[in-house]
């Protein structure tokens, strides 16, 4: 387990605090019993009580989305463009990966739905600010590089993370990351993953696909130590989830970490009327 000093920890429900699903409530696991109701109406309460604090009003709060293949260097360039801005930075990635590290742990076989959904139903999540990066905690577990990268969950994760349950689970997580970033204090918030931009913050300020050429992308994998097959990735990504209508193509091949964040910074300045 990781050990932050002086951190945040925001307990954040799985599903939205809206319009209440409770069929939905029962299958994902967010509200089964009296604490996590509490919880879940003191965030409620918290939120309310801020100005403009719901999604979708703006205030100067910034939500960025950057979408992007295997090793295109979302990860990277999220967090480098959220430090520049004072923003959060979040990896949804990780929270797939965590989640498959808990799974291989139990021997939750991928192809078992129902033993995954129920295990869904009994896990609570919440958000770890340290710094402007966000970390995933799973029934108060967080886990560090070494288990969400290691060869194990780095080959199973893509079967865990096409599974529908598994998916609407984590987007109703992550949909809720904006208001806590905002709640914490944060400018703004940038997002990556590979259907952030579509399914988790459609509507984003600045919605991004960060493309490399495939040889580029195959190199920065092996330099990261990350044994996978990354046109076998593309394919299989393609095949579950194209880029989202409406976003800018940036095109990071042969450029440097730091001219992709300029560009980035840029086209904020541009978005933002600033």
């Amino acid at each position: 387990m990781l050990i932050f000093p002086a951190v945040l920890l925001l307990a954040i429900p799985a599903r939205t605090v809206g319009r209440l699903d409770w069929d939905a409530f029962a299958t994902y696991g967010s509200f089964e019993d009296l604490r996590r109701e509490q919880e879940r109406e003191m965030l409620e309460e918290r939120l309310n009580s801020m100005d403009q604090i719901k999604l979708g009003q703006r205030d100067g709060f910034v939500t960025v989305a950057i979408d992007g293949a295997a090793g295109s260097g979302k990860t990277s360039t999220a967090r480098a463009l959220a430090e520049r801005c004072g923003y959060a930075s979040v990896s949804t990635g990780e929270h797939y990966r965590a989640l498959a590290a808990l799974f291989l742990a139990e021997h939750i076989p991928v192809a078992d739905e129902a033993a995954l959904e129920a295990r869904l139903r009994q896990l609570q999540l919440s958000t770890i600010f340290c710094g402007s990066r966000a970390w995933i905690a799973v029934n108060g577990k967080t886990f560090s590089e070494s288990e969400l990268r290691s060869p194990a969950v780095t080959e199973a994760v893509p079967a865990y993370a096409s599974r529908p349950v598994l998916r609407r689970f984590l987007h109703d997580y992550e949909r809720q990351l904006p208001a806590a970033a905002r709640a914490a204090g944060f400018k703004g918030i940038v997002m990556e993953g590979r259907d952030v931009a579509s399914a988790v913050v459609p509507d984003g300020d600045l919605r991004v696909y960060l493309e490399v050429g495939l040889e580029e992308r195959a190199k920065r994998r092996a330099r990261e130590g990350i044994v996978d097959n990354v046109a076998e990735r593309d394919r299989r990504d393609r095949k579950q989830m194209g880029p989202a209508k409406g976003v800018w193509h940036l095109d990071g091949t042969g450029l440097s970490l730091e001219e992709v964040v300029a560009l980035l910074q840029s086209r904020l300045q541009e978005v933002d009327g600033r």
